[in-house]
């Protein structure tokens, strides 16, 4: 048993070791709770599922970043359910709230606007028959589905923590509460409850590809609820 136990120490101490050697990474990141660093700009391209991205960031200050982001997806948010097209305008802000040498914490709110499209309405006429003292009166009528085109605001809120492993790699877990609000006749409150977590892999000290994934109910307020799904292949380049 001894020498079992000396044995699991040793092998720890060996796994641990290269982690302690390298926890400070490469000093930024795109996908964790670190920001990119005072006066730094990157961009961030991302594709895959439900879409593609382009995210512009700036280093504010140490523990500040700001941006914007532009998205187009062919599928609604990542609904498995629901294949509609559509673009995204928003703002970013990340925070860094905890910054240690084996980990980090940082906040990020990205609020902007969507636009989806349903496609053509399709009406079906119908004949409705009211019932009067001389018999039927009959009235023309239509019921129509689907269709149009939806408008709304969304702001996102998300909570990183954030892992350098190794002096190239990054691991980050993630929740994300991307909340957004629709307008018009089939318009809702949506509150997507997401979890998640993805790598950031530096190919040298200004470039990086990563990938997220992120999955979780997508509840609609008025419509009940369904599932979503979001995996995004990206490489960012920091000047």
């Amino acid at each position: 048993m001894r020498k079992v136990g000396q044995r699991c120490v040793v092998l720890g101490v060996l796994a641990l070791a290269p982690y302690h050697a390298v926890a400070h990474g490469q000093g930024w990141s795109a996908i964790t709770g670190k920001t990119l660093g005072e006066d730094a700009t990157a961009i961030h391209l991302q594709a895959a599922w439900p879409g593609l991205s382009v995210s512009l960031l700036h280093g504010y200050s140490r523990n500040f970043d700001f941006g914007g982001i532009f998205t187009f997806n062919y599928n609604y948010e990542g609904d498995v359910r629901a294949a509609y097209p559509g673009v995204k305008l928003q703002g970013y802000i990340k925070a860094t709230l905890v910054e240690k040498s084996r980990y980090n914490i940082g906040l990020s709110f990205a609020p902007g606007i969507l636009t989806y499209f349903f496609g053509q309405s399709f009406c079906t006429p119908l004949a409705l028959g009211t019932q009067t003292a001389f018999g039927y009166y009959w009235v023309g009528g239509k019921i129509c589905s689907g269709g149009g085109t939806q408008f709304g605001i969304t702001f996102p809120a998300g909570l990183t923590f954030g892992i350098p492993a190794r002096d190239n790699l990054n691991i980050a877990f993630t929740f994300d509460l991307p909340v957004f609000v629709t307008f018009g006749d089939f318009g809702t409150i949506t509150i997507p409850v997401l979890f998640g977590g993805g790598v950031e892999y530096f190919l040298d000290k200004s470039k990086a590809l990563t990938f997220n994934v992120r999955t979780g109910p997508m509840i609609f307020t008025k419509y009940g609820s369904d599932f979503t799904v979001q995996a995004l292949v990206g490489l960012v380049l920091k000047f």
